[in-house]
């Protein structure tokens, strides 16, 4: 630990040389001493136009699509949230080669819960600048937790989210309106909803490619970017080996006779609800790119990302 206690304080007099001589917006002596790399969070379609312009009542449109690849209908989301409890940064066994790589490895660079909203791309708390030793990086590991009730918001002291949250005793909550086909019907925007409550822990690995390179002189900035629409891709052979179909789902109706849509682990969901929902966990971590935001638009592009093509044909 003490190795790497002086090799940061050797970052930190690089860095201060570095923003004698840089002129780049992007350089570290924006950000805390020290720290040189910040994570943002998103949630993102396969299409150009995602996300409603809305400020007020933000949305985001996803593809249904079947075990036959067809369309099988829209979910517009006013609600789509996951709750993170750490994040950990990876590099592969060949690079690790000295005691303050050894010893970041053992760290975790984000310790929660947070609350991601896949909508707004915001998080809360907000994701704080974090040191990291220069080098790739191949792996991201993100741990999925359900929210008690019991946790903090480390920036107020507040509650990070009471009983009338939707996302309360879930790790995921997704909420909006269907549009589209089930069992033969056509329905048009139906109350649609999500929930779980699994403890999971996704690694995201990209071995053998060329992952994302952290400079000590500029913000790295990474992006971990969830592809909803391939959280409902149901043509997936691999995470749908029985040809589960998201139009087998049964509809319930409330007191009214309206309908709607609840995909829940309860005693009370249909075996094909129950199947339809393990799909969609299966898809989610198939669903995931990350890298580093190269351009600072703001955005994964194509020649940003980890290199890796998905299962679902991304």
């Amino acid at each position: 630990m003490r190795k790497l206690l002086n090799l940061f304080l050797g970052v930190t007099v690089l860095l201060g040389m570095a923003s004698c001589n840089k002129t780049d917006s992007n350089a570290t002596d924006a950000l805390p001493q020290g720290d040189n790399t910040v994570l943002s969070i998103q949630g993102v379609t396969s299409t150009a136009q995602v996300k409603s312009a809305s400020v007020a009542a933000p949305t985001i449109s996803i593809s249904i699509t079947g075990k036959d690849s067809s369309l099988i209908g829209t979910a517009t989301l006013t609600q789509a949230k996951i709750a993170v409890k750490e994040i950990q940064f990876n590099m592969p066994d060949s690079e690790i080669d000295n005691e303050a790589e050894i010893e970041q490895e053992k760290e975790i660079e984000f310790n929660g819960p947070y609350i991601v909203d896949l909508i707004t791309d915001s998080i809360t708390p907000e994701l704080k600048p974090v040191a990291l030793l220069p080098g790739t990086y191949t792996g991201i590991k993100l741990k999925l937790d359900k929210i008690e009730g019991d946790e903090t918001n480390e920036d107020d002291g507040s509650a990070l989210a009471t009983e009338t949250d939707s996302i309360y005793q879930h790790s995921i909550y997704l909420e909006g309106t269907y549009t589209g086909v089930i069992q033969q019907q056509k329905y048009d925007n139906i109350p649609f909803t999500v929930k779980y409550d699994m403890d999971k822990e996704i690694n995201f690995n990209t071995n053998g490619t060329k992952g994302f390179k952290v400079a000590l002189d500029s913000v790295n900035n990474i992006i971990v970017a969830f592809n909803l629409d391939d959280w409902f891709n149901f043509a997936n052979r691999e995470t749908n080996p029985d040809h589960v179909d998201f139009s087998d789902l049964t509809v319930q109706t409330d007191a009214n006779g309206n309908p709607y849509i609840l995909i829940e682990k309860t005693e009370q969901q249909s075996d094909v609800n129950a199947a339809v929902q393990e799909v969609i966990e299966h898809n989610l971590e198939m669903s995931t790119r990350y890298g580093k935001d190269e351009d600072h638009d703001g955005h994964l592009g194509n020649k940003e990302d980890d290199d890796t093509a998905n299962d679902n044909g991304e």
